[in-house]
């Protein structure tokens, strides 16, 4: 396998993984919203006493960004390799920004890394920077895909 194909692999497995935590999010929004600052909001006083909005929204209607934007990436990744690869920088970009913001809100709220909480930031500093690298590769890896008779062929 040439290295644009693993390339495109490697981004579609970093768009199930994106789409996976899309999905845990859509259908357990308390268990994303517990690592975010959603899980203070108001709101869910009055959510659970019937009525609509809130922080659960919000995690819900992350969820279907995440599932929705790695699903049609990885789809082009797989069919139009070029827009695929375009589409996954951009996702790798929205990557890169959480991972700097994290790590910004680490530097100034100064979360010491030797409770939970800051090696859980540290964890997911690593992960969404290697997501983000993930998910560029195919972008900067020059290749092209020709298809045959009906199967993928890398030249």
């Amino acid at each position: 396998m040439s290295s644009y194909g693993l390339s495109l692999v490697l981004a579609i497995i970093a768009c199930v993984i994106g789409g996976v935590l899309g999905g845990l999010s859509l259908v357990r929004p308390h268990s994303i919203l517990g690592l975010t600052a959603l899980e203070t909001d108001p709101v869910d006083a009055v959510e659970d006493a019937g009525a609509t909005g809130g922080a659960r929204t919000e995690g819900r209607a992350l969820g279907g960004l995440l599932i929705l934007s790695h699903a049609a990436t990885a789809l082009f990744l797989g069919y139009q390799s070029h827009v695929g690869a375009a589409m996954a920088f951009a996702l790798a970009m929205a990557w890169m920004g959480a991972a700097l913001g994290r790590a910004v809100s680490a530097l100034v709220d100064r979360a010491p890394a030797d409770n939970a909480r800051g090696r859980f930031n540290l964890g997911s500093l690593a992960f969404e920077i290697l997501i983000a690298v993930t998910l560029s590769l195919p972008f900067f890896n020059a290749g092209r895909l020709v298809v045959l008779r009906g199967h993928g062929m890398l030249v």
